[in-house]
């Protein structure tokens, strides 16, 4: 099987009509922390379900037992820089596939810096990978006394590999059955809770995911949807496009 990494770098070399991105994505998960098989007296936090209802995600054989989203919360605030060369460096020697972002977790009106995690095939991988990161010269953050399970507030930053099937709308191309449009302007995190609640109260179609975030494109920032269903069709991310942008004021 070809992994994630291989088909990126294949489909960023190849002269595909693909289109590379860089942007932030604003979410909302609910976090509990993670005590087992990781790197003693660490924090980090696991999304169980980061897509409430779609318990085939990541595989064919939904009772599959792996990692989904972890978020490791390091010390201090490192640059994209920092961490892309890290993960960069251990894509080299690390046994297995694996996708990392930087991002911030806000939960409990506290925000911690994170490097989330995905794709890895068992929960055994996690320290092995916390202890790449260390040699790489990542500091974890140590883990706090008192309740840090709940719902979180998620902001993510990262690449983008987007195929446009129309225009202002894509589908991901390294992350299945996600789609995104582009919408005129920047919407704050409870606007577009309560957006989101309007067009799912007059959706009757398929139940959905969405997030919102942008672009960077053009020396600007393109604001963006991202809408994810296992089932996610073009016809239906036009619909549910169009249930937005009949609300954005």
């Amino acid at each position: 099987m070809v992994s994630n990494i291989n088909k990126l770098k294949y489909i960023i070399m190849s002269s595909s009509p693909y289109i590379e991105r860089y942007g932030n994505l604003l979410k909302q998960e609910n976090l509990q922390i993670l005590d087992d098989q990781v790197l003693p007296n660490t924090f980090v936090l696991e999304a169980p379900e980061p897509f409430p209802g779609f318990s085939d995600y990541y595989s064919e054989h939904p009772d599959d037992v792996r990692p989904l989203y972890i978020y490791f919360v390091v010390k201090q605030l490192y640059t994209l820089e920092e961490v892309t060369r890290a993960t960069q460096n251990i894509r080299k020697y690390f046994q297995s596939d694996f996708n990392a972002a930087a991002g911030v977790v806000n939960i409990y009106n506290k925000e911690f810096n994170v490097i989330r995690v995905r794709h890895l095939q068992g929960f055994d991988q996690i320290s092995e990978l916390q202890s790449c990161y260390v040699d790489e010269g990542i500091e974890f953050r140590k883990k706090p006394s008192g309740k840090m399970s709940g719902p979180a507030v998620i902001r993510i930053k990262k690449f983008f590999i987007l195929e446009e099937k129309h225009p202002g709308v894509y589908f991901d191309v390294t992350e299945k059955d996600h789609g995104y449009f582009t919408i005129p302007k920047q919407l704050n995190w409870k606007y577009f809770e309560d957006l989101t609640r309007k067009v799912k109260f007059n959706w009757d179609q398929l139940a959905f995911d969405a997030a919102v975030g942008h672009f960077h494109v053009n020396y600007g920032i393109q604001d963006m949807i991202r809408i994810y269903n296992p089932k996610l069709d073009l016809e239906s991310l036009m619909e549910v496009r169009k249930l937005y942008f009949d609300r954005i004021k």
